[in-house]
């Protein structure tokens, strides 16, 4: 397995999207009930774990090691492409939670990524 060690920017975009997803949960569990609530939250898992996976196979295609093949890397790729229509297909067929809440989640935690980049452009000065 390879480890790639986070960088700063890295931690700030999953810290943020977890104050996001925390208070957001908060939120959609205060106004619209419990089981919106929870499926906001495991989009926002969802996104989560997607995120760590894209990084890790990013990082895998950038630091290619002689034993990891290729096709491996590519097929990890896809898998993690796979993910989010099979998750959002089982909550709409099984009709456990809510596919609204958890796409919304979904998109909240990723906002971090957003609101990182412009904290980001927003701390560099004009040269």
């Amino acid at each position: 397995m390879i480890r790639i060690a986070a960088s700063a920017v890295e931690k700030r975009i999953f810290a943020i999207g977890a104050w996001l997803s925390l208070g957001g949960s908060l939120l959609v569990w205060l106004l619209l009930g419990g089981r919106q609530g929870v499926s906001f939250a495991t989009g926002c898992v969802l996104a989560a774990l997607n995120l760590a996976w894209l990084r890790r196979t990013v990082g895998a295609m950038m630091y290619v090691h002689p034993e990891r093949s290729g096709l491996r890397i590519l097929v990890e790729f896809l898998l993690r492409l796979l993910l989010i229509p099979v998750c959002l297909y089982a909550m709409i067929r099984l009709l456990f939670l809510s596919a609204i809440a958890a796409t919304a989640g979904f998109a909240l935690f990723y906002s971090g990524v957003l609101i990182e980049g412009v904290l980001q452009a927003s701390r560099r000065k004009p040269r």
